[in-house]
């Protein structure tokens, strides 16, 4: 069993019991106490445990938000977008990040990214990045990087996205410039990219016109399916970037309509 193996099955017994000690960790996984303290200094280091006396607990939300992108529909594909968006990223940016699966995989791999940095730069280093969210799973997940400065956007609470939409949050996106937008969609159809509440749509469009490249992010299985609000065609997210698994048919449908499509792999096409 490698070393990510081991992390995966770790984070696995927290879930089932919320914590987890070295001894169990060494009679489960085969391992040394030692080896077994590393994982969870890790662990700890991404943020999505917490060290106790003896072993790690939950991090709460931090935790959580892993585990749900983990169940997710097509989560390789989504990795792979989440990798590809953060191929893009400099020390220094200010970014956008929305709720959505795919976006809470990139939030995810932000962490070691953002902590690696920091520590090359040394203790009395600026955090290395700027993040905007609206998505408050995200903005706690982010909390246990302290390289990482995070804005909340405020709003009213979305239930069921965990997300903040509405003119309280417009107020500060008015005000705010970011580098990137990654906007999780619900669809891509030949209305744009949708979502499935309007509050939630308007506070993303809103977002994407604040970035100087604003980019949907999802799985090819989301092309052709339609939502309910279209946040707009490519004059208000002109980029899109999706896994591997998309069709040349699909990319010659997308960048004909105008908009620039990245693949994970690394191909950019761009409009004719």
């Amino acid at each position: 069993m490698n070393r990510a193996e081991r992390l995966s099955r770790i984070l696995d017994l927290v879930g089932e019991s919320h914590s987890v000690t070295v001894d169990e960790v060494t009679s489960a996984l085969g391992v040394s106490p030692a080896t077994a303290r590393r994982d969870f200094d890790a662990l700890t280091q991404q943020g999505k445990v917490r060290r106790v006396h003896g072993g790690i607990t939950a991090n709460v939300v931090s935790f959580d938000m892993p585990l749900r992108q983990k169940r997710s529909h097509n989560h390789a594909q989504k990795e792979e977008v989440a990798r590809y968006c953060l191929s893009l990223l400099r020390p220094g940016d200010a970014i956008g990040l929305t709720g959505g699966s795919t976006v809470g995989l990139i939030a995810e791999q932000l962490l070691p990214w953002a902590s690696e940095l920091a520590r090359d730069a040394g203790p009395a280093a600026k955090p290395v990045l700027t993040v905007v969210t609206n998505a408050v799973d995200v903005a706690f997940f982010l909390s246990s990087a302290p390289a990482i400065r995070v804005v909340v956007t405020g709003g009213v609470l979305n239930h069921s996205s965990i997300e903040l939409t509405g003119p309280l949050g417009h107020d500060t996106l008015g005000k705010i410039s970011l580098d990137y937008a990654f906007l999780g969609v619900n669809g891509f159809d030949e209305q744009g990219p949708g979502t499935v509440d309007e509050n939630e749509g308007a506070t993303n469009r809103l977002m994407a016109s604040r970035a100087r490249q604003p980019m949907a992010v999802m799985d090819s299985s989301k092309l052709g399916r339609r939502s309910f609000y279209s946040l707009g065609g490519a004059e208000t997210v002109g980029s899109v970037v999706v896994d591997a698994s998309i069709r040349d048919a699909q990319i010659a449908e997308l960048t004909a309509r105008g908009y620039t499509v990245h693949v994970a792999h690394g191909r950019v096409y761009r409009p004719d």
